[in-house]
């Protein structure tokens, strides 16, 4: 299977980012990716915690959205810039229109999406995920999904990954790469 994807790598010339909703496996398929393609793994999320020393939802209570959003889209910037990655973002990410356009231009976006539902039964507890907070968490899942899949939806790649196992999942993201990219 490894010497299959050495032609991929050649190919790859520019980040492979991961947009979806929490839940979608962007950090578990983006470092099994990684891994496979013998690339570097990157968490916008985990990237902006290291650099204001706060978890985002400190973040968020301390400097609000949009305040998170400048911090977001500056270290985003900054992996993108990097060269070849494998990068997962938060789920809200690609909604800003600056931060979409710098993804779209500089690497290949893949939205991973599922099903409310799917994803609802994949987080388990939502007491780590503030926008699920408070009463009926897969109504305000399903409002998200329907609020953000605009900005999926301008993804190069999607993949839906309802019904998929890692290992299936992860293999069903290298084909659709595969497919995507220019053969050299």
């Amino acid at each position: 299977m490894q010497a299959e994807h050495k032609d991929i790598n050649s190919r790859i010339v520019k980040p492979i980012t991961l947009v979806g909703l929490m839940g979608s496996g962007k950090s578990l398929l983006g470092r099994r990716l990684a891994k496979q393609l013998d690339m570097p793994f990157a968490d916008s999320d985990k990237a902006i915690e290291d650099a204001a020393g706060l978890t985002i939802s400190d973040i968020f209570d301390i400097a609000g959205d949009a305040k998170f959003r400048e911090m977001e889209e500056r270290i985003i910037a900054e992996l993108v810039a990097t060269g070849p990655l494998v990068l997962a973002t938060g789920g809200g990410a690609i909604c800003r229109a600056k931060t979409a356009e710098l993804l779209l231009e500089q690497s290949v976006v893949v939205w991973l999406q599922a099903a409310p539902e799917t994803l609802m039964a994949r987080i388990g507890t939502t007491a780590t995920r503030p926008l699920l907070a408070g009463d009926d968490p897969l109504g305000k899942l399903r409002k998200l999904s329907l609020d953000r899949q605009r900005h999926y939806e301008k993804a190069h790649i999607h993949l839906n990954t309802d019904g998929l196992s890692g290992d299936k999942a992860l293999a069903s993201l290298i084909d659709a790469l595969d497919s995507f990219l220019p053969v050299t």
